[in-house]
């Protein structure tokens, strides 16, 4: 006990044991009570746990800086490394010019990441046997496993060869894998193409076969739509994209860009998918952005002006048009984008139907509104009339901040 507060060096004990042996965690906590503003202090620290990011498909229909974007958030996410399931250029060539242009953009985006990053076939990346011997002549083999914390990494080639198929040469390849790695603590099996959920024979159910009694997880991709499957009582999942073509209708429809955030423990993997427009770096919101947005969140920037009418002070009972008048306000030190959609109904024009401005800093603008009627209309008969409206910053480090309303007349 030492004057002025209480502090406790604690030894938890072993933390773990790895093939480096053991590790010892200390920690040095300080406080002047006997109860403590804490539940237990048993670190989730484990040494044999580790991290990684799995990414899905990029082509197939890739959606341009999706990709890219995906591989700014994994190292934001900081895992040790990063696997793949496939379609990583769009292929479907022969032409070794046009095969070598696609590989070399890949690479620049994988050169990016500040961890290793495994490559995985799919169709894209093979679908005939030019783009197979160009996959050889860069990574050697189509088809390896590696073993990392006594978990084995099985990373296989659906197309082998072109079109779904798994070689016996390959599934003679995972046999011997498999008996020489009998007692690792889990096996996680990475491929393109759920080829678990075909009806033709591919080759893939020997493979499972040797796999059942052995505790495994079985990662693809191919579908661009999340979907977990349980067989063998483990569990056989296909991502959905990251930045492959998708109606992006949800998690119901499985339809979301994604990394799949792996943790691996004693007990098998625990996975986390993570959408890519969930993860920001620090400058999601700075005070530069607070200070430009202020005018717009508090309803200033835009102003729609209320509608006069001569018929209106003489008491008619009819509408025969208006005009209006839009006011734009940019208080912010950047350019304001301002566009919006003004829709008119069978009894009433609206001019503009469109509107598309940028505001310099600091400025101010107007636009001219005319509501035009092709008679006299019984004001008890008109519909509201309404306009969609949307103003966009374009801020560094961060996507464009768009706010957007609706106004009613």
């Amino acid at each position: 006990m030492i004057l002025g507060g209480f502090i406790a060096a604690l030894t938890l004990g072993w933390a773990g044991c790895s093939s480096s042996g053991h590790r010892i965690t200390h920690t040095r906590v300080q406080v002047d009570s006997k109860l403590k503003p804490w539940s237990h202090l048993d670190f989730n620290n484990d040494p044999n746990n580790f991290q990684f990011v799995v990414v899905s498909d990029r082509t197939g229909g890739a959606r341009p800086g999706v990709f890219e974007d995906g591989i700014r958030k994994i190292n934001l996410l900081q895992p040790e490394f990063v696997m793949s399931v496939g379609d990583l250029i769009q292929g479907g060539t022969t032409n070794r010019q046009i095969i070598n242009t696609q590989w070399v953009e890949f690479r620049s985006f994988v050169q990016q990441l500040q961890m290793p990053f495994f490559f995985v076939p799919g169709n894209h990346d093979i679908s005939n046997d030019v783009m197979a011997e160009e996959w050889v002549s860069r990574f050697g083999k189509p088809y390896y496993h590696f073993v990392y914390r006594d978990v084995l990494f099985l990373c296989l080639n659906t197309e082998d060869p072109p079109p779904t198929k798994m070689s016996k040469a390959q599934r003679d390849y995972v046999e011997r894998v498999l008996a020489q790695n009998q007692n690792v603590r889990w096996t996680l099996v990475f491929m393109h193409k759920p080829l678990w959920d075909y009806e033709e024979e591919t080759g893939w159910s020997g493979i499972e076969a040797m796999l059942k009694g052995r505790k495994h997880t079985v990662i693809a991709g191919h579908r661009h739509s999340y979907t977990k499957f349980e067989r063998n009582d483990q569990s056989y999942i296909v991502l959905a994209s990251t930045g492959a073509s998708s109606r992006m209708r949800g998690r119901a429809f499985g339809e979301f860009d994604q990394v799949g955030w792996v943790t691996m423990t004693d007990h098998g993997p625990i996975l986390a998918n993570i959408y890519l427009d969930g993860i920001w770096d620090e400058n999601i919101r700075t005070d530069e952005m607070v200070r430009a947005l202020e005018n717009a969140l508090e309803g200033k920037a835009v102003t729609f002006e209320r509608m006069f009418t001569n018929a209106m002070y003489r008491g008619s009972a009819t509408f025969s048009g208006a005009t209006s008048q839009l006011l734009l306000t940019n208080k912010a030190d950047m350019p304001m984008k301002f566009r919006a959609r003004l829709h008119s109904t069978d009894q009433v024009h609206v001019k503009p139907a469109q509107v598309e401005q940028v505001l310099p800093p600091g400025s101010v603008a107007t636009v001219q509104i005319s509501l035009e009627t092709p008679g006299a209309i019984p004001v008890k008969d008109l519909t509201l009339l309404s306009a969609d409206w949307s103003i966009t910053y374009d801020f560094p480090k961060v996507p464009p901040v768009e706010i957007t309303g609706k106004h009613v007349w």
